[in-house]
């Protein structure tokens, strides 16, 4: 096995750091990354994205305005935010700015005060942002389908929560919370950047406070119970919407790989896709078609997305069938497979030199298995994939009559 490009460090405070250097840059990105989200929320919904907004709202060192301006000065920045599985909490600054981001990263971390009156003002942003969020209907009705797909799983519901559930959301919800999921074993602090491993763990020493005592955080799993439905909703929205899909693959499946191709090749990101291809660009029904794969640690969903003028719902959902129904059908050639996984390889590469997702996806890895997979073990992985394999995951998971629909209709 290919050791990994950086390098991984235990602190005196128990803390995992891990560290790579890369050259070429003046910044550094630091954070860390928690394996709490959404799905820990439990009683609250939206508790977890709660505390990311919290995190910034004054600590037992520093009021408000100066959380904001401890990287904002030196032309910096801090930011959060939260996954249904991940809480992450990162910084970027030119490298001499190192220590003051190791700093504040862990003063508001973990000496975060929550004070009753910040808490009381922010549910009102978030409330607001709940708002912005239903009146966006690509990502409502996303996450309007995960919960009507995941059912009563922790991953049905949404990050942000309800307006509902954020009113019973209180200060001592928010410290059993941190207290719970924020602990040595469920963190990892990552540092990406031009300085050396002696200076990422040095600063990291002198600022990471000693959270050893806090108890082990036990992971559970919940086994998933799915049937297929269709649910059509009338709208304001002036356009029609509408998503299809099915539980798919967890993370750590072995086939899981073969999906992420298929899926990239039927409705990823390229303009060549052959959903784009055959709906967009054939016919002109839709400006937003697309497919995505989504795995967690105990489930996965696989859906196919598109926007477009109401007439044209039912003609554009046949078309996506039709290329699924290829998909089963039709072995890719040896031209075919090898332009797929080249265009899969390429966007991974340029997705590496994205320094912040990097960050993530090194904590990610150390949380879930104790080790992030190289780039060159990710390339690898899609080499070995054989037409025969994308069409034995095809037939195993894109079974239409177990699809699961959504649409919205203007009104």
């Amino acid at each position: 096995m290919k050791q990994p490009d950086y390098t991984l460090h235990t602190l005196s405070s128990g803390m995992r750091l891990a560290h790579k250097r890369v050259a070429g840059t003046r910044l550094v990105h630091c954070g860390f990354i928690i394996g709490a989200g959404s799905r820990n929320d439990e009683e609250h919904p939206g508790l977890a994205h709660c505390l990311e907004h919290m995190l910034f709202k004054g600590t037992h060192r520093r009021k408000t305005i100066h959380v904001l301006n401890a990287l904002e000065v030196v032309g910096g920045e801090m930011n959060a935010f939260t996954t249904k599985e991940l809480t992450a909490i990162y910084a970027t600054v030119q490298a001499p700015h190192y220590a003051r981001a190791v700093d504040i990263l862990c003063d508001v971390t973990f000496n975060s005060n929550i004070p009753e009156a910040e808490l009381t003002k922010e549910k009102k942003v978030i409330a607001d942002e709940i708002s912005m969020y239903l009146d966006t209907p690509d990502e409502n009705i996303y996450d309007e389908f995960q919960e009507q797909v995941f059912g009563s799983h922790p991953l049905a519901h949404n990050i942000l929560g309800s307006i509902d559930s954020l009113k019973g959301i209180g200060r001592n919800d928010i410290l059993h919370f941190t207290e719970k999921n924020y602990t040595t074993e469920n963190m990892v602090f990552v540092v990406v950047g031009n300085i050396s491993s002696e200076k990422a763990t040095r600063y990291a020493e002198r600022f990471m406070p000693d959270i050893r005592h806090r108890s082990h955080l036990i992971k559970h799993s919940q086994s998933l119970t799915y049937k297929p439905s269709a649910t059509t909703e009338k709208t304001d929205f002036s356009g029609a919407y509408t998503i299809m899909g099915i539980p798919a693959y967890p993370e750590n499946h072995p086939k899981r790989w073969s999906l992420l191709l298929l899926n990239n090749l039927l409705g990823g990101p390229g303009l060549n896709s052959r959903l784009n291809l055959g709906i967009r660009e054939k016919y002109g029904y839709t400006y937003h078609v697309e497919s995505g794969y989504q795995s967690y640690k105990d489930a996965g969903l696989f859906h196919c997305y598109l926007s477009c003028d109401a007439r044209y719902v039912q003609k554009s959902t046949e078309l996506i069938q039709k290329e699924l129904k290829k998909l089963r059908e039709v072995k890719l050639g040896i031209r075919q497979l090898s332009a797929v996984k080249n265009q899969f390889q390429g966007q991974i590469v340029m997705a590496d030199e994205n320094r912040s997702s990097l960050l993530v996806h090194i904590g990610k890895g150390i949380l879930r298995h104790g080790r992030a997979e190289t780039l060159e073990e990710v390339i690898r992985k899609i080499e070995k994939i054989s037409a025969a394999d994308i069409l034995d995951v095809a037939n195993e998971i894109l079974q239409e009559e177990r699809f699961s629909y959504r649409t919205f209709l203007p009104s």
